[in-house]
């Protein structure tokens, strides 16, 4: 059965790096990339559907992978997630936000009703598709969402190197000013970061190779070091997150650190629904 890749756009030239990079994917994989522009119902019933086609082909221009349209109906997040659902998509891809565009959807508030709404991880696509994904470059606070994220994306990008972050802070800092107290967070980190990459390794060998590092700092300020450590260019580097975690919140609404990095890394993030994880 041939996975399906879905790609969100509204013919923006935001929107077309994500179609560039699911043609890439696809053609790295043999998957099918379904290119999907949501209508409302207004403008379904006055579609120029040739019109639509045309503008479609002419966002994927001369792909070698297999494509297909489709035009879902409704309110923008709800038609998309639930094409993507119906057609038990691999993946969602979705341009950066711009207000007031299809982005906000995917970074604002309804990103929470996307992500609880399809299983799928979903990649907001911010970087020119100029090279292959070569490294994935992932969060960890250690817990079972942070792992089921980085084993379901290296299992989707198996030939990309894993380099696996955790970012510790020393809790009210203006108050605890031993030296101790921050050598025995830093140890602990770096003790539960050996147990949390042999579990990896354990559940996928391949990742036997992977690096890691325990870095001060917040999330977001570590990842940031971390890409830039490893890519040279920004379009070869993924950066993985659950959208829960121990320290984000495991409600309704994404995590406060997976929303940062969503909003101020210039990088493209996977955001991976590990709602699997919880049951």
């Amino acid at each position: 059965m041939t996975t399906t890749i879905c790609v969100a756009t509204d013919f923006s030239a935001r929107a077309d790096r994500a179609i560039d990079r699911a043609l890439l994917i696809g053609e790295q994989t043999g998957a099918k990339v379904r290119v999907v522009h949501a209508l409302d119902y207004i403008e379904a019933d006055n579609a120029d559907w040739a019109k639509l086609d045309r503008k479609m082909r002419e966002c994927i221009g001369d792909a070698t992978c297999e494509t297909e349209f489709a035009y879902p109906e409704g309110a923008l997040a709800h038609a998309i997630s639930k094409d993507c659902k119906d057609q038990c998509a691999d993946m969602l891809l979705v341009g950066p936000a711009r207000y007031n565009s299809i982005g906000d959807y995917f970074l604002g508030t309804a990103v929470d009703y996307v992500l609880r709404k399809i299983e799928s991880p979903v990649i907001v696509v911010k970087q020119r598709a100029r090279s292959p994904y070569r490294h994935l470059i992932a969060g960890t606070d250690f817990s079972a969402n942070s792992r089921y994220a980085i084993l379901e994306a290296a299992k989707r990008f198996p030939n990309a190197q894993l380099h696996v972050a955790h970012g510790w802070r020393v809790p009210f800092q203006g108050f605890q000013r031993d030296t101790y107290v921050r050598e025995e967070i830093e140890e602990d980190a770096r003790s539960a970061m050996e147990a949390f990459m042999a579990d990896l390794a354990k559940a996928n060998p391949a990742l036997a190779n992977a690096t890691s590092n325990v870095a001060k700092g917040n999330a977001y300020e570590v990842m940031a070091r971390e890409f830039d450590a490893y890519c040279d260019i920004g379009g070869e580097g993924l950066v993985v997150v659950g959208s829960h975690g121990e320290s984000g919140f495991r409600q309704a609404a994404l995590g406060s650190q997976t929303s940062d990095m969503l909003r101020y890394l210039q990088n493209d993030v996977m955001v991976v629904n590990t709602k699997a994880a919880e049951s």
